[in-house]
């Protein structure tokens, strides 16, 4: 009798242990994870259109700042402050305080720092009525400009002090009084000069120790630099009728001939209007552009 022999299994595939699949699923899931940190906003890859950044970049806050000045007796002001609130009721409170014509505008910008001087300002709008006179706040710094006599000068100053102490006073605030005269050399000169009997070749040689600053780079004559041009201005008119000075810009600060020629020629100018400014006839004054690259200063040469 046969046994039968029992019949040869079916090969089946044998499944993954179930430890073995879950680490599978896990690393899949760490290799996405890992792909999808590459690609975040803020990595070496760019995020995709319409991505959302992780964190948005600190805001750099500034100083709020006003500019006003008196357009023979109508005061035109400009400016930036922290808020449409604050806008509104400065253009208010400005209407209110001077008694001519007073129009201007004002930027807002949620950057901007609140304004220190926003109380105040009404007050010493109130005092600008002289015409010509200009004056900017930024911050706790105030600086005067234009044409302002001693006397205006000194005005303004008290006023300032009284309504914003302790602010830094720049402009023409810097020398009230004549205390630039004891330490600046120019100053001095321009003041030994006697009024109506000095040359113009006196006055050229006290004009020429001035030493003005700038800007770097630039054209824009520096607030510190003011008193000493109302000074050269006040000289200037007190001397000869008829004496014409030539003013020619310091150069030799931008590298190329061409460039330094520009540069000097547009501080000859700057010197100029601030001259006119503070008084000076303006028949009076040439202007001339220093060729070269070597640095020059500024100079002034009576034209014959």
């Amino acid at each position: 009798m046969r046994t039968a022999l029992p019949a040869s299994p079916r090969r089946r595939t044998r499944p993954f242990p179930s430890s073995l699949r879950v680490g599978g699923l896990l690393l899949a899931a760490l290799a996405g994870l890992s792909a999808c940190n590459r690609n975040a906003p803020g990595a070496d890859t760019a995020p995709a259109d319409g991505a959302a950044p992780v964190a948005a970049a600190p805001v750099v806050r500034f100083d709020a700042k006003i500019s006003l000045v008196n357009n023979n007796g109508a005061i035109r002001y400009d400016g930036t402050v922290d808020s449409d609130a604050t806008r509104k009721a400065l253009g208010i409170a400005l209407s209110q305080a001077y008694a001519g014509q007073i129009t201007g505008n004002l930027a807002v910008d949620k950057a901007a720092k609140p304004a220190p001087w926003q109380d105040k300002l009404p007050q010493f709008v109130a005092a600008l009525t002289m015409p010509g006179v200009a004056v900017s706040l930024e911050g706790n710094t105030i600086e005067l400009s234009g044409q302002a006599g001693d006397g205006d000068r000194a005005v303004l100053l008290e006023k300032a002090k009284t309504l914003f102490p302790g602010y830094v006073y720049g402009g023409l605030f810097e020398g009230v009084g004549g205390a630039a005269a004891s330490s600046d050399a120019a100053a001095q000169a321009l003041a030994a000069l006697a009024p109506g009997k000095a040359s113009a070749a006196d006055i050229a040689k006290a004009l020429n120790l001035i030493n003005l600053r700038f800007d770097e780079g630039g054209a824009r004559i520096a607030p510190a630099s003011l008193d000493i041009l109302s000074r050269a201005s006040k000289a200037i008119q007190d001397g000869p009728k008829d004496a014409r000075y030539e003013i020619v810009g310091p150069g030799g600060a931008a590298g190329q001939a061409a460039d330094n020629e520009a540069l000097s020629r547009q501080r000859a100018e700057a010197v100029k209007v601030q001259l006119i400014v503070a008084g000076a006839n303006p028949g009076s004054l040439d202007t001339r552009g220093e060729p070269g690259t070597a640095a020059t200063p500024l100079r002034f040469n009576v034209v014959k």
